[in-house]
């Protein structure tokens, strides 16, 4: 579960945008992508601040709804444009492009780990279930325990629909994900 919430943290400050459906990572993609990460990753801490990853959790009921408010506060916040230079010196188009993509590197990463965890939707219903008849928790503990336990199975949900092909791309590249999101989690710009 630690990993998961540490791809819960990196998804919800990545700042990614919904995509209809996922499109066919490349080995080139994955490769820029992580080439990518160091710096666009420290310019996201250095305004994490400005970015409210709780606020777009709790305000998300999906996946691409969670993606889509991370731009929306790009936006709001002012800091899009500048996002946007740091995203085309790095090699894509605009946040959108690099924002798709990290969704989808994202999520195959996700559903890899969820498969070597051997987590089920139905395990973490039935475990959300068990938190909201508990008793002996306060209404504040029980509540974040609930709402990590909806943006887990929410995570579970959505790997579950990601694309064999996505999955075999990444694969190779699993390790080197995980250390890019261990240093994220590491990252000395971070509070």
């Amino acid at each position: 579960m630690k990993t998961l919430k540490q791809i819960l943290l990196t998804i919800t400050l990545i700042a990614m945008v919904p995509v209809a459906m996922a499109q066919d990572l490349t080995a080139k993609q994955v490769e820029q992508w992580l080439g990518a990460m160091p710096a666009l990753t420290q310019w996201l801490s250095q305004h994490e601040e400005k970015l409210a990853a709780d606020d777009v959790m709790k305000e998300s009921a999906s996946m691409d709804q969670v993606f889509a408010k991370g731009v929306e506060q790009l936006r709001e916040k002012g800091l899009y444009d500048d996002f946007n230079k740091q995203v085309t010196k790095a090699g894509f188009k605009n946040v959108e492009q690099w924002a798709g993509l990290s969704q989808d590197i994202t999520m195959a990463y996700m559903a890899i780990e969820m498969e070597n965890e051997m987590v089920s939707a139905s395990q973490m219903e039935a475990q959300l279930k068990q938190l909201q008849a508990a008793e002996g928790l306060s209404p504040s503990e029980k509540a974040m325990m609930e709402q990590m336990m909806k943006a887990s199975l929410m995570m579970v949900q959505a790997a579950n629909k990601v694309p064999a092909k996505n999955k075999a791309t990444v694969r190779p590249y699993a390790e080197r994900i995980a250390k890019q999101f261990d240093e994220q989690r590491t990252d000395p710009h971070q509070h």
